[in-house]
């Protein structure tokens, strides 16, 4: 019986898989990178807390209005309603404020 041909078999690895390595990738070990030093670790933590920190205080500042809110409730009704003008007398201060202030368009 004959032996079946082997198309895909090659004898000797082709150029173009001695450049590319196994899987695209080099054939010798990578080299290990040198790790992070403190200064750089404290200077990623310090850029993404930059960013976060106003959504943050924004967030905390609203729950922590929401439970003085449900406080001031208990105490009295008019405190209650209260608590909540401040809030609409503000935003209202702050858009008249920017209606009399707009911005300069160079």
């Amino acid at each position: 019986m004959a032996e079946p041909v082997k198309i895909l078999a090659a004898s000797s690895p082709s150029p173009y898989s001695r450049v590319v390595g196994f899987y695209y990738g080099s054939s010798k070990p990578p080299k290990e990178e040198k790790s992070g030093s403190w200064k750089e670790i404290f200077q990623i933590i310090w850029a993404v807390f930059s960013v976060l920190a106003l959504p943050f205080a924004v967030l905390v500042g609203g729950v922590l209005y929401l439970f003085l809110v449900f406080w001031l409730f208990t105490i009295s009704p008019y405190a209650g309603l209260g608590g909540i003008a401040v809030v609409i007398v503000a935003v209202l201060a702050r858009g008249v404020w920017e209606a009399k202030h707009p911005p300069e368009l160079h």
